[in-house]
């Protein structure tokens, strides 16, 4: 089922990107979700849903955030080049030990992948040559979706939703942040290979496009109308 020159793999590995704000969490649920209703309906394995570098991020904010001050984030704190070196041997050491377990599956849904180290972070200044090919050595996702969504989309819906970024920042800042990260996306998304979403679009059509993806790669979805 791979096509991953590094590592031979007998599940699907699918990576969901985007700003925050762009509808990744309910499109990566509704993706688990379709193909375990296509486990149940044909006997596969079903799907697992997984995220990169919740370790790191968890040590991050230990060291950095407290409940006293919410303002404080540890993305302000600890210099991108850092977290971006730090995330991407923890992606690598994931794929080592978790191996086992993503084998019990037949897809691996990723909410959000390694396009993120480089938008959020930056690139990695110190010994970059060497963090390349480790980031070469993590496997290569079969699908990479890309929901694609304009900032002022992506602010609105993070002010729906009372994201914390909406108490730390201004709004013009979160703007600005938002302008900022979806440039970031534009550069690192394009030349990717990935399959782009209409992130805009209501979550029901984006998940018969994402799913009617999957069915084209042979994994057992059921068929889902892109119309209401």
């Amino acid at each position: 089922m791979s096509h991953n020159r590094e590592v031979r793999r007998n599940f699907a590995l699918i990576a969901v990107e985007g700003v925050d704000g762009a509808g990744k969490s309910t499109l990566v649920r509704g993706l688990v979700a379709a193909l375990d209703a296509g486990r149940n309906a044909g006997g596969g394995r079903g799907a697992l849903l997984a995220r990169p570098c919740r370790e790191m991020v968890g040590v991050f904010r230990t060291l950095i955030e407290t409940r006293d001050d919410e303002a404080v984030l540890y993305q302000d704190a600890i210099p991108g080049d850092l977290r971006h070196s730090l995330y991407v041997i923890e992606n690598l050491l994931q794929f080592r030990y978790q191996g086992p377990l993503f084998e019990q599956y037949d897809a691996v849904v990723f909410d959000r992948w390694l396009q993120t180290n480089a938008v959020y972070c930056g690139p990695v200044e110190e010994n970059r040559a060497w963090y390349a090919r480790l980031a070469d050595a993590v496997p290569r996702p079969d699908v990479l979706f890309w929901l694609r969504v304009d900032p002022d989309l992506a602010y609105r819906r993070l002010v729906e939703r009372s994201d914390r970024w909406t108490r730390v920042y201004s709004p013009r800042g979160l703007r600005d942040k938002l302008e900022g990260l979806c440039a970031g996306y534009e550069r690192e998304m394009l030349g990717a290979g990935a399959i782009v979403l209409d992130g805009a679009a209501p979550p029901e059509e984006v998940l018969a496009r994402a799913t009617a993806v999957l069915a084209e790669h042979g994994l057992p979805v059921p068929a889902l109308s892109e119309s209401p």
